[in-house]
């Protein structure tokens, strides 16, 4: 979600192999410059791949030019790499959610797909947990949230995903990207919900 001095995000931490647990760690918002996240899902491989391609190509800019690229200028090169290699014949099989913080806009947020679409956006879910998730974020989402109550959302969200999934997705990373840089809440998990009642 996007808010006026903010952008939060949560992403479940399961990697999973076809029928398989792999990881039950899994970092899927990934930092990629001082006050710009990627939450990205998508094959393993092509997930770690393009991540790690787009956060040293931004820290490249960084050290060539002295200073960071706009969370719409890191967006707009995420997107032409993504449509390039599509059009190659070698796409990236990834979905990507890409927070930002700048000092003019504040907070921001970007939802992407495998096709390369983007759009700049309020709020944003992919994946399974994106279906039960996105009409909850429509009834409770406003602009002016605090950390706190979307903190209280993405719980609403992921409450619903572990209650309604066919998927075990026992645990949710949480990250806020405001002008303080990047911090990490505490995880969502089923304890969560147990010390709220």
């Amino acid at each position: 979600m996007q808010c006026q001095d903010f952008t939060i995000m949560a992403a479940d931490q399961m990697d999973i192999q076809s029928i398989l647990v792999m990881k039950d760690d899994e970092d899927k918002v990934l930092q990629i410059s001082d006050k710009l996240v990627m939450g990205i899902n998508g094959d393993s491989g092509d997930t770690s791949q393009f991540a790690q391609f787009v956060a040293k190509n931004i820290q490249l800019y960084k050290l060539r030019n002295g200073y960071q690229l706009s969370t719409a200028a890191a967006v707009h090169f995420t997107r032409k790499n993504l449509a390039e290699a599509m059009k190659s014949g070698n796409p990236y099989m990834v979905n990507l959610l890409i927070a930002g913080f700048d000092e003019n806009e504040g907070g921001q947020l970007y939802t992407m797909d495998f096709l390369a679409s983007c759009m700049k956006v309020p709020f944003a879910a992919h994946g399974f947990g994106g279906i039960l998730s996105l009409s909850i974020l429509d009834s409770y989402y406003k602009p002016t949230l605090t950390e706190t109550e979307a903190y209280e959302v993405l719980k609403l969200c992921v409450h619903e995903i572990q209650k309604r999934l066919f998927l075990n997705l026992p645990k949710f990373q949480v990250k806020v990207v405001s002008k303080k840089g990047i911090s990490t809440l505490p995880t969502i998990n089923s304890a969560t919900f147990m010390q709220d009642h």
